[in-house]
């Protein structure tokens, strides 16, 4: 993939992942070739790697768009993601070092830092890359990158079945505190305990139907931050 198609696709990424792009937007591919000054063959390109991830519709015959991840989508993204972490939980307990433990309490100091300065897309961002990092590592770099691409669609989901997520994160940041405390005393079992429970708090923050259809945001500059 060119410098250009990672730009424009890391920046749809971390523009879905920190809820400025909502499920449902258009991408034309006029507007990104004119934004980010390349042809609509690399716009197209970049798009057809989001789809691949499930953040972009690319529907023959419609204009492409950020995706709408139907409820069993919603579902079957929550139980891969348990399945991921779950091995990467584990894997981590059971064989870490001190660095490794240094790493995930710096990461946790970050999001307080967040919190405190009451900043939701930093917060939302640091937390889904506490679990990131977990599966990092555990040493894994092919779940790592898989857990990677469902918080963009994980992102999605919150958005679209009105979920209370930021209500909960300093419940949330508490927890990932006593994670590392679990894994650095290699207590296993209780780590994968809290790790369920704190999965299904974010899941069960979801409402059950998805908002009707409305007309997104155009203003794809605002939301696709430069780098």
């Amino acid at each position: 993939m060119s410098t250009k198609n990672e730009e424009i696709s890391d920046s749809i990424r971390e523009a879905v992942a920190a809820h400025r792009l909502l499920p449902g937007t258009q991408l034309r591919e006029v507007s990104l070739g004119k934004l980010y000054g390349v042809s609509r063959t690399v716009v197209r390109q970049a798009l057809q790697s989001l789809a691949r991830e499930g953040l972009v519709d690319l529907t023959p015959g419609k204009i492409a768009s950020v995706a709408k991840p139907t409820p069993k989508e919603a579902r079957d993204t929550f139980d891969l993601r348990w399945a991921i972490e779950r091995h990467s939980l584990e894997k981590l307990s059971r064989a870490h070092s001190k660095k490794d433990l240094a790493a995930l309490r710096a990461h946790v100091k970050q999001e307080r830092a967040a919190r405190v300065g009451n900043d939701l897309e930093e917060v939302r961002r640091l937390g889904a890359g506490f679990h990131v990092l977990i599966a990092r590592l555990a040493g894994n770099d092919l779940l790592a990158q898989t857990l990677d691409q469902l918080v963009g669609r994980i992102a999605l989901i919150l958005l679209l079945y009105q979920h209370e997520y930021d209500k909960h994160t300093e419940c949330l940041q508490d927890e990932h505190a006593q994670l590392i405390a679990l894994i650095e005393s290699g207590s296993t079992e209780e780590a994968l305990a809290l790790l369920r429970s704190h999965l299904h708090t974010v899941e069960v923050s979801l409402g059950a139907d998805a908002p009707d259809d409305e007309e997104a945001d155009p203003h794809l500059s605002r939301a696709l931050r430069r780098r």
